[in-house]
């Protein structure tokens, strides 16, 4: 069994997870960090690069991967996008527990200038980025946990 974090970019997936999985003594795995690892090319690289529809690509194999060779439970951080995708989600619920890691727009909004290197974000505006968190969220919402951030990362 895993432990899932998921969550819209930014929320703390990363931060909150390996303090978490040190808490538990359980292993931390983050998705996206594999994905560069796999490419030898940051996010932001590889959606410039090579597009979206290849990162999905990798993202869900390497998900599945990770997945298979991990024995012991571990906490897994997802990307951003990644329960959204390919369904991905399906695959998800059935490995473990997820947890939503949910920050309102609003608080969202007061910490996003702090993101770097997010892919999504660049050159876009607000509006886009509320319409992509709004079709996100549903799909969030299906874990089997859910709890609201409120802290800055």
């Amino acid at each position: 069994m895993h432990i899932f974090f998921t969550g819209f970019m930014g929320v703390g997936k990363t931060t909150i997870g390996k303090e978490v999985a040190d808490l538990l003594q359980i292993p931390f795995i983050d998705l996206d960090n594999e994905i560069e690892q796999y490419e030898d090319s940051s996010i932001s690289e590889i959606f410039s690069t090579k597009g979206e529809d290849y990162f999905r690509e990798i993202e869900s194999n390497l998900l599945h991967q990770v997945v298979k060779k991990q024995s012991a439970t571990s906490l897994i951080a997802l990307g951003g996008g990644t329960m959204c995708h390919l369904n991905n989600h399906s695959f998800i619920l059935k490995q473990g527990v997820t947890v939503y890691l949910k920050k309102t727009w609003e608080d969202w909004l007061t910490s996003y200038q702090t993101i770097e290197d997010r892919p999504k974000l660049a050159d876009k505006s607000l509006e886009s980025i509320f319409k992509l968190y709004q079709q996100r969220e549903p799909i969030y919402a299906l874990a089997q946990l859910e709890t609201l951030v409120n802290t800055s990362f």
